[in-house]
């Protein structure tokens, strides 16, 4: 057994692994500070993992992928994580996380739509940019505030820093043939928040989830794009969430 301990968000965590890959995986969050707690993925849970990925691989019509219990297990722990960070006003959100001139500006989108490909415009095209988590980011809740934190599970590209920046924007992409931005009521784009957001099963895990969203629609300000690939989606789109 592999024991650690994280800080993710500002929140020391303690590990307890079976495998090594979480522990290779967090090596730039690791601290030795006091856990404020602890997770203990266990051996079920690894293998819970593995049926969820193939349920939704048949969902979407793929073939299911078999993957080693340490990659399991990084996915577990982090889902046990999420899970816990919500005691202390923090949530997981499906995105990427990218820093300009120390304002956090966050895309999220369905799957396939091409957030990946926009983050790169954005660090080829916005002088000083950089990602803070290109996948699974975190986002602190404070009385006047939101944060988002980088973590290690940052998709396939692995694109994270150890670091955090005030929330200014939440953008939402879609395809489209021409770059528009405009800004939307929280609303207008609050399906796709939830969607993109973890959402615990229980009860008192989703109204905790619910809770931090409302709080979201107060604290920072919401946008849809419709983008093309050219690199004027990238000026484009930091540009309109900076006007006035």
């Amino acid at each position: 057994m592999n024991e650690f301990t994280v800080k993710l968000a500002g929140v020391p965590i303690g590990v307890e692994a079976h495998f090594d890959d979480v522990y290779r995986l967090c090596g730039e969050y690791l601290c030795e500070d006091n856990p404020a707690f602890t997770v203990r993925p266990s051996l079920e849970d690894i293998a819970l993992e593995q049926e969820k990925s193939d349920r939704e691989a048949s969902f979407e019509g793929l073939r299911a992928m078999k993957f080693s219990d340490g990659y399991l297990e990084t996915l577990a722990v982090y889902r046990q994580i999420a899970h816990k960070l919500l005691d202390y006003d923090v949530m997981l959100m499906h995105g990427s996380a990218v820093c300009v001139d120390g304002k956090a500006y966050l895309f999220t989108a369905a799957s396939g739509t091409g957030k990946t490909t926009h983050t790169r415009l954005w660090l080829r095209e916005i002088p000083g940019a950089f990602v803070i988590n290109g996948d699974k980011p975190l986002i602190r809740f404070y009385r006047d505030r939101c944060e988002i934190f980088g973590t290690p599970w940052s998709g396939k590209e692995g694109m994270n820093r150890n670091t955090s920046a005030p929330l200014k924007a939440v953008c939402v992409l879609e395809r489209g043939k021409t770059n528009q931005i405009r800004r939307e009521d929280f609303s207008s784009v609050l399906p796709m928040v939830i969607q993109q957001s973890y959402r615990p099963q229980e009860v008192e895990g989703m109204t905790k989830t619910l809770d931090l969203i409302r709080r979201m629609s107060t604290l920072t300000s919401f946008y849809r794009l419709s983008c093309n690939m050219d690199p004027d989606a990238a000026t484009t789109a930091y540009r309109g969430m900076n006007e006035g």
